[in-house]
Formats: structure tokens, C-alpha cells, sequence
């Protein structure tokens, strides 16, 4: 294993590159995909989960994204998506199917939940709403203002990197994003 580990630190792949050696279950890749991507998915998995389960079934759930993606490798289309976006696509729907199972799983018996604040349970309330409306108005951007959203947000890239990704000068990001931020605080304000 030491021995893959550092072929998979010595090597680069481009995307075309590793999706045809993981669709040729070459090993070397797939732990290349995991180095890679491993702390983006976990952080979309941790925003998805991580008022309802704990660290891990989080970590189930990165685990069981990456052994989707290898298991589905002949359903990604590079004409469709790019292989990024098709990862945090099923990490979105992994996480959700543990929410939904946590959901079923999760009978809470009224008398054992403390109430320490009722403010607190009323701000989180809010809160909560917040989020689900901001994720409703960040999917309503053009799809390049809604990746730069989720990737500088979501993900923290830094805006340098964001604007080599997408061939965008740091300042047209920085507007992009700013346009973005004004849509979503007046539209929070009318609501």
C-alpha cells in the first residue's frame, strides 16, 4: 500500500486521464481520486449532514461516494459534466439518502430532548430557513455564477484559483460574486 501511496503522490492526472484508468480499475487512480477530492466531498457531505449525524457517518458517507463513483465510472459523461461536478453531484445525492435513512431511523421520544434557551431553538429555526433559501436563489444563478458560488462558498477555493478555472480575470470573479451576494441579501430582505 506505502508503495501506491507514493505513486499516487508523484502523479497528476488530467481529468480525460484518470476517469479512463479509474473506468480501467487501475488502482493507482482511484487512490489518486480519493487524495484529490477527498476534502471537497467531505465538506459538502458535512453541510449537508451535520446537524443530524455524526463525524462518522460523514465519513461513511465520503467513503461510500467514492466507492459509487468507482462502482459507476461507466455512467460519467465528459459531454455532460465534468468529472468534479460529477462527484459533489453524487456526494449531494449520497448525503441526502443518509439524511432521508436518518429521518426514518431517528423516532425522537419528546421528553428526552432538553430545552435550555427558547431562543436559541427559535434562531436556529431561522437560521435553517436562511440556508434553504439561499441555496434556492444561488440554484437559480446562470450555471458559471452558480459553480463560482458553491465552489468559493461551499467549498472555500480561493478566488485566484477560481478565476484560472473558469478564464476569468480576479476582478470579473470578484463582480460575479458580489452581483451574487446583492441578489441573495435583497432577496432575503423582501422575504
Amino acid at each position: 500500500m506505502k508503495g501506491i501511496r507514493r505513486e499516487v503522490e508523484a502523479l497528476e492526472y488530467s481529468q480525460a486521464e484518470l476517469v479512463r484508468r479509474i473506468k480501467n480499475k487501475d488502482m493507482v487512480a482511484y487512490e489518486h481520486m480519493i487524495n484529490t477530492y477527498t476534502k471537497m466531498i467531505y465538506y459538502l457531505a458535512y453541510n449537508i449532514l451535520s446537524a443530524a449525524h455524526p463525524k462518522e457517518d460523514i465519513e461513511e458517507c465520503v467513503a461510500d461516494v467514492f466507492l459509487d463513483a468507482w462502482i459507476k465510472i461507466a455512467e460519467f459523461d465528459e459531454t455532460k459534466a465534468n468529472f468534479r461536478t460529477w462527484l459533489l453531484i453524487l456526494t449531494k445525492y449520497k448525503a441526502l439518502a443518509y439524511r432521508r435513512q436518518n429521518k426514518k431511523n431517528n423516532i425522537v421520544n419528546i421528553e428526552d430532548i432538553e430545552i435550555k434557551d427558547d431562543i436559541d431553538i427559535e434562531k436556529q429555526f431561522f437560521l435553517r430557513k436562511d440556508q434553504e433559501q439561499v441555496m434556492k436563489i444561488i440554484n437559480s444563478f446562470q450555471k458559471t455564477d452558480r459553480e463560482l458560488f458553491v465552489r468559493r462558498f461551499l467549498m472555500g477555493e480561493k478566488i485566484s484559483d477560481l478565476a484560472r478555472a473558469f478564464n476569468l480575470s480576479r476582478a470579473a470573479v470578484d463582480n460575479r460574486l458580489l452581483r451574487g451576494r446583492k441578489i441573495i441579501k435583497e432577496s432575503l430582505q423582501y422575504e
